[in-house]
């Protein structure tokens, strides 16, 4: 897991050093004050460390892309530097580091490049294929042990590597979009009911236990063999093999497509699947977790995702908007953070953690005390 998070001329963030992670970190500001760009920030690292930082990777993870001369700092009166930094510490104490910058400024297509990428140096720096009468043994010996430790920090990148950024989109959850390759499961919800397919009884009992926070639910039905579809249960617009049953409803008549449900409901599913599989990501984050969830259900939902993170050692980053998130949060675990985000005079993003005193009176929710603006976070000009 990563312990901290380093960042330097990306985007609104000048320099932003040590953010403490635990399982689940929460980001709260205001519209525009930067939350996202710390999420792509660190989809820049993962891609470095899986050596592909093509536009297209770059996109597919999520990261919104600009030209670079707009993903470089440009503020007032400060020259501008062409290098984005990104660090991170794990919990072993080693770091992984990315020193990032594009091979054109000015086109929004362009590649980027690590500088710390071993496979950009070139033959003659690593000494790895020069003639040993040429460059002494010892000489190649000191390239090799070099080229070893690179190699060593691409596997502790693996912690990383697979890092995105998810924004779920109601119609791909419904299976009748698909904007997104990636398996499995989408940016935008894309695949739900491919990895429910997929889950073991030990992963299905977890889903079961939360199945509560969909007050309707009977039992969620995978269609493998489209008898579903093929008896009219849904109009065929759709490629998800996703159903539900309906407790309400007649049992010859309660069966229903992922197309028809409500759409808080394929959110809450699609979080639970996604920190409770074995095959999604151990690392990645979800901007704007609020979307189409009633705040009570906000509220039990990120107290379920924090203990799931626990328990399937799961690392998130996580957006909101919605004061109902923070009073799912518990300060006083080491596991959970929260973090104001807030722009400063000179429009510079900045990032403070609240930490709550051990004897601190519960007089206030999270919800009130951030509404109330007493940890900020909140818009000023009105």
């Amino acid at each position: 897991m990563l312990k901290s998070l380093s960042i330097k001329n990306f985007k609104s963030i000048k320099n932003i050093e040590n953010i403490a992670l635990g399982n689940v970190n929460v980001f709260i500001g205001e519209n525009g004050c930067g939350k996202s760009n710390i999420l792509e920030a660190v989809g820049m690292l993962a891609a470095a460390k899986s050596f592909d930082l093509s536009t297209e990777k770059l996109y597919n993870r999520g990261i919104r892309i600009a030209k670079p001369s707009l993903t470089y700092n440009s503020f007032h009166g400060i020259k501008q530097q062409k290098e984005i930094e990104v660090k991170a510490k794990l919990d072993d104490e080693s770091v992984i580091s990315a020193d990032l910058y594009a091979e054109n400024d000015d086109d929004i297509q362009s590649d980027w490049l690590d500088v710390n990428d071993p496979f950009l140096k070139s033959m003659e720096e690593n000494n790895l294929f020069v003639a040993e009468e040429n460059k002494g043994f010892w000489q190649q010996n000191k390239a090799a042990e070099k080229y070893l430790m690179s190699i060593i920090e691409a596997f502790q990148s693996e912690q990383v590597s697979d890092y995105i950024i998810y924004s779920l989109n109601t119609p791909c959850l419904r299976g009748i979009s698909n904007y997104s390759r990636k398996t499995p499961l989408g940016l935008y919800g894309e695949g739900l009911d491919i990895l429910l397919a997929n889950f073991s009884e030990e992963e299905w009992q977890q889903l079961l236990k939360y199945s509560t926070f969909i007050s309707w639910l009977d039992e969620v039905v995978i269609d493998k063999d489209n008898r579903l579809k093929l008896q009219g249960h849904k109009l065929g617009r759709s490629s998800s093999i996703l159903f539900f049953r309906d407790k309400y409803m007649q049992k010859k008549n309660n069966v229903f497509a992922a197309e028809n449900a409500n759409e808080g409901a394929l959110h809450v599913l699609f979080y639970l699947a996604l920190f409770i599989s074995t095959k999604t990501p151990n690392f990645f984050a979800i901007d704007n977790i609020e979307t189409a969830l009633n705040p009570q259900i906000c509220r039990d939902l990120m107290k379920a995702l924090a203990a799931l993170a626990k328990e399937n050692n799961k690392q998130a980053l996580i957006t909101t908007h919605n004061p109902a998130i923070l009073d799912g949060l518990n300060l006083h675990d080491e596991t959970q953070k929260l973090y104001v985000v807030k722009r400063d005079d000179d429009g510079a993003t900045l990032v403070n953690q609240i930490k709550l005193k051990p004897d601190a009176p519960k007089k206030y929710k999270l919800s009130e005390l951030w509404m109330r603006g007493y940890i900020g976070g909140l818009p000023n000009f009105f």
